[in-house]
């Protein structure tokens, strides 16, 4: 009889596949595990709809109070800084939700080798990666997504038919950046997860990207006097594709197709990263 680790092996029995469901097992777990945290609960609900009822106020203002001088508008660049433009505030927000949500998600599993029992079941790297990156990104659609399109509904109802019909096309504008935004916040937060067995140095290396970037885009600005540094910064970056989305104005010279680039080589790196992290610890037969 052959002597076999302490390992996991892999489950050799017959499933009735549903492949389809497999990713959503994962997630729905971690959102309840996170659900049972209160602190989490605070921290991940409370500032957001904070931040989601006073946008919902300047609205209601603005459609009552047209008369009184404001200084902006309910616009397509309302939107895309409600969203995330490259300020602190709404950076501030989607960095919260990212960390509190995602930072131990695989970190956790390393550290109590759950990843081994993950992918000892009929479950491939690809359903495990879905699933995580599900539970984070449920989280961040929520402060990105969601209360967007219940902002534009809510302007919608509250000024003429006038404004949708030269506005309409926001709708897509919000769909593509919350897509954006919040696939690549993701990916960047699970990266650092994967990387660590601790999610207080998952958090350091994402708060170190995530924030110390735009610093550096910033001290970059002054010492160079361009705006092609930006190519540096996340928040810049995401910044310049959503001038594009939603037809704002912008300082940047550097062509939008660049900025795409540099996302999508951002997008395919997480990937790749992930994927031999996850199957690093895959059990082989």
């Amino acid at each position: 009889m052959p002597i076999h680790t302490q390992d996991y092996r892999h489950w050799e029995g017959t499933l009735k596949p549903r492949n389809y469901t497999r990713w959503w097992v994962i997630a729905k777990a971690e959102l309840k595990l996170l659900a049972k945290r209160k602190i989490v609960r605070l921290i991940i609900a409370i500032p957001p709809v904070i931040y989601i009822v006073v946008h919902a106020v300047i609205i209601y203002l603005i459609n009552q109070f047209g008369y009184m001088d404001f200084p902006f508008k309910v616009d397509s660049a309302f939107f895309q800084r409600f969203i995330f433009r490259i300020e602190f505030i709404s950076g501030f927000f989607v960095a919260i939700i990212a960390i509190f949500g995602g930072a131990g998600l695989i970190a956790n599993d390393l550290k109590s080798n759950a990843l081994s029992l993950y992918l000892s079941k009929p479950i491939s790297w690809v359903d495990y990666l879905i699933g995580k990156f599900a539970a984070v990104g449920i989280l961040l659609a929520c402060i990105t997504l969601v209360p967007g399109m219940l902002l534009f509904l809510e302007q919608l109802l509250l000024s003429d038919f006038n404004f949708f019909k030269e506005n309409f096309w926001i709708v897509f504008s919000i769909i593509g950046y919350s897509i954006v935004v919040t696939t690549i916040t993701s990916l960047l937060m699970l990266v650092f997860s994967s990387l660590t067995t601790n999610s207080r140095y998952a958090t350091i290396g994402f708060c170190a990207v995530w924030f110390g970037l735009p610093v550096l885009h910033g001290i970059l600005i002054i010492v160079l006097r361009t705006s092609n540094v930006a190519l540096v910064s996340i928040w810049a970056n995401y910044d310049r594709l959503g001038s594009v989305l939603f037809a704002s104005d912008n300082n940047y010279t550097t062509h939008w197709s660049i900025t795409f680039l540099i996302l999508s080589a951002l997008t395919v790196g997480c990937i790749l990263v992930l994927r031999h992290r996850i199957r690093a610890v895959e059990i082989v037969k």
